[in-house]
Order: C-alpha cells, then structure tokens, then sequence
C-alpha cells in the first residue's frame, strides 16, 4: 500500500480477471458456449476491450478495493450483439436496408457493400 492510502494496482491482471468475466459471460450464453470462429473472437474481445478502456478511464476503479473492482467487472454489462446463429438453430434471413424476409437462399456479401439509397 502506498503512503496516500491507495493500493497499487496491477492493470495487467486486472485486464486478464476483466476480460475473464466477460468473455465467460458471453460465451455462457451461447448455446454452443464457444465462438464460431476468429471473426467473432476478435469481435467479442474488440468490444471488451472497448469497454475495458472506458471503465479504467473512467476514475470509478481509482479508490477502490479488489473486491470493490471485481464488483465492478463482474455487474459491467456489455451488449454483444448476435453475431451468427449456431448449426441447429433455425434462422430467417431479413434484408434490413429494404425491409424483405430474404427466405431460405444463399447470401453473397460483397467485399465493398454499397447501401442502394
């Protein structure tokens, strides 16, 4: 403990146990409880990241315990949003610039997608 009161804090392992809760989280409610692939890994962990250098730039870890920061961690919510369905689950594909159930055919995306306007 430092002569102010403050305790010195470990950001690397406050970053791994931040990181811990969340990605558990996220993955606790996937049917498949894994990521579907390393397009939604880096996603997931981009978006914890996000969040992660908001709440430390935030000051609300500054005076606060261990336990008062892992409080913290684990009641920050982040909405993910659902990045694919896992095999199994039935799906309707939706167009949501036009507003069209596409119905059951295959989706060509475009490396350089343009919205029609």
């Amino acid at each position: 403990m430092k002569a102010s009161g403050k305790t010195n804090i470990d950001f690397t392992e406050e970053t791994r146990l931040f990181f811990s809760i969340q990605v558990a989280r996220y993955l606790g409610n996937r049917p498949s409880r894994r990521f579907s692939g390393l397009p939604e890994h880096d996603a997931v962990l981009s978006m914890i990241q996000d969040a992660w250098v908001e709440l430390r730039s935030s000051g609300q870890l500054d005076n606060l315990s261990s336990v008062g920061r892992e409080a913290i961690y684990v009641t920050t919510i982040i909405c993910f949003p659902t990045f694919v369905a896992d095999v199994g689950l039935r799906c309707i594909p939706v167009d949501f610039i036009r507003g069209q159930r596409l119905g059951e055919q295959i989706i060509a995306v475009a490396s350089s997608p343009t919205l029609d306007m």
